[in-house]
C-alpha cells in the first residue's frame, strides 16, 4: 500500500487513546492517497473522504472533550484549529464532487499531510502533562 504518512514514534502525545486515533486518520489518508494514486472509482474516494470526515469530527470531539476535562488553557485555540481543518475539508471535498479542479485531490493530500502532521507535533504535543497524568 502506498503511504503519504509513516507513523514514527515522535508523533506521540503519550495519551493511548489519542495516539491510536492519530494513527487511524494517517490509515485512512494513506488509503485516501492510495485511491488517488491509482485512479480508483470516485465512488470509493469519495466513500474514504466521508469515513475521514467522520473520523476526524470524532476525533476532534474526543480530544477536546479530554482538553476541557483537564483544563486544557489553550482549548479555545485549539477548537478553532479542528474547526477551520474541518472547513478546509468540507471545501475540497466539495470541489472534488462537483469536478470542479483536476488539483483537489493533490491539494488534499497536501493540506492533510501537512495538517496532521504539523498539528499533532506543534498543537498536540503541547497537552502532554495531560497524558502524564493518565499514566
Amino acid at each position: 500500500m502506498a503511504q503519504l504518512i509513516q507513523w514514527k514514534d515522535e508523533y506521540n502525545t503519550g495519551c493511548p487513546e489519542i495516539d491510536k486515533h492519530h494513527q487511524k486518520l494517517a490509515s485512512i489518508i494513506n488509503e485516501l492517497y492510495e485511491a488517488f494514486e491509482h485512479a480508483l472509482a470516485e465512488s470509493k474516494s469519495i466513500e474514504i473522504l466521508k469515513e475521514l470526515e467522520d473520523y476526524t469530527q470524532y476525533h476532534f470531539t474526543a480530544e477536546e472533550e479530554l482538553m476541557a476535562k483537564y483544563n486544557y488553557p489553550n482549548l479555545d485555540r485549539h477548537k478553532i484549529e479542528h474547526q477551520r481543518l474541518i472547513k478546509e475539508l468540507k471545501d475540497i471535498k466539495q470541489r472534488i464532487l462537483n469536478n470542479q479542479d483536476r488539483l483537489a485531490g493533490f491539494e488534499l493530500m497536501l493540506t492533510l499531510k501537512d495538517w496532521i502532521l504539523d498539528h499533532i507535533l506543534e498543537s498536540d504535543h503541547k497537552y502532554k502533562y495531560i497524558c502524564d497524568k493518565l499514566k
